[in-house]
């Protein structure tokens, strides 16, 4: 069976074995999914056995005939990273659930790649992991190449890091998931990190931090997305790199101010901002940008210039060829690539 065909298919499957699950449990597609993953790691929902003979029997044979341990773990990826996509539109979930497109990733790995060096083995943190699907997709890149990496995963959301666990073991991937919120303290993160990456939630942290945070405003709530970024540089040994997805119109915002200070500290380097292309986004005001930080240390130096760029649409070759170039020259220059 062509590639495109079995995806289709396991994902067909999948949605099969979710819509029975939500209609006669009467449960949110997001929770339908949960009992998916689970029944495809073998492992048996309380909430299945509630199910009459027949419908489990149909759920059951819907997830053999998807046939999806049959997959290749990248197939496995996207057929996950589809029917999760789906979900969150089926149950119009908040923007902060949603899943990280492939064109951004993509982007994510090609600079985790060139900052590790794949002969010495590296500590790589998703510090708002959500579903999993941006660390599933650096994981899979590192694997390939042959990284010795261990992953780590903080998540606050019950649900979230419950489908980022299931997609994790269906994948056959090690991760140390942490339940918790990443602006809480992590002892056991700090000073250790070679790499954060993260799809940053957006909005107002609701309470005021104990730490004295340089991003907080002394005023009202602070962007949460604000604070993850000092929290990232706390989380990272001297000289990691952090490479986060904001909103692209960071710089823009009330609370820009306070932010721009914090990257004129000595606690962090702001290394580079690269928009993506608006067409990766149905509405202009969510679009997204990819901000670079390193922790100052060991060889890590302020960059010149600052890479400020717009990444080209995913269908321009040779434009993405030019860019790649030119990221690669960039990299070198300034100590950003092994």
């Amino acid at each position: 069976m062509p590639m495109y065909e079995a995806v289709e298919l396991a994902i067909k499957k999948m949605q099969a074995a979710q819509t029975r699950l939500a209609e006669q449990l009467d449960l949110p597609a997001i929770e339908a999914l949960i009992i998916v993953l689970e029944g495809l790691n073998h492992q048996n929902d309380d909430a299945f056995t509630q199910l009459n003979q027949e419908n489990r029997k149909f759920v059951r044979q819907t997830l053999k005939e998807s046939d999806f341990n049959a997959l290749t773990p990248e197939q496995k990826r996207q057929v996950l990273q589809l029917v999760l996509v789906a979900t969150m539109q089926e149950d119009q979930l908040q923007g902060n659930y949603q899943v990280t497109p492939d064109a951004i990733g993509m982007w994510v790995t090609f600079f985790v790649e060139a900052f590790l060096n794949p002969d010495q083995p590296s500590r790589v943190l998703d510090i708002t992991a959500g579903s999993g699907n941006l660390l599933a997709t650096v994981n899979l890149a590192l694997q390939q190449r042959g990284d010795a990496t261990t992953y780590y995963g903080v998540e606050n959301d019950d649900t979230l890091i419950t489908i980022a666990s299931g997609v994790a073991a269906l994948l056959g991937l090690d991760w140390q998931l942490d339940h918790q919120d990443a602006l809480a303290d992590t002892p056991d993160l700090t000073d250790q990190m070679d790499v954060v990456v993260a799809d940053l939630p957006v909005g107002y942290y609701p309470q005021k931090l104990a730490d004295g945070y340089q991003t907080e405003m002394t005023e009202g709530l602070t962007y949460v997305h604000h604070l993850l970024i000092e929290k990232v540089a706390q989380t990272l040994r001297p000289g990691g790199l952090g490479l986060l997805i904001v909103p692209a119109h960071l710089f823009e915002s009330e609370q820009a101010p306070q932010l721009l200070k914090y990257f004129q500290s000595e606690d962090i380097y702001f290394q580079g901002f690269i928009q993506f292309s608006d067409k990766l986004f149905l509405d202009k005001k969510s679009s997204k940008a990819l901000l670079m930080v390193q922790k100052p240390g060991a060889d890590a130096v302020q960059a010149e210039p600052v890479m400020l760029a717009k990444a080209p649409d995913v269908g321009q070759k040779e434009e993405n060829l030019n860019f790649v170039n030119q990221m690669q020259t960039w990299l070198s220059d300034n100590h950003l690539s092994h």
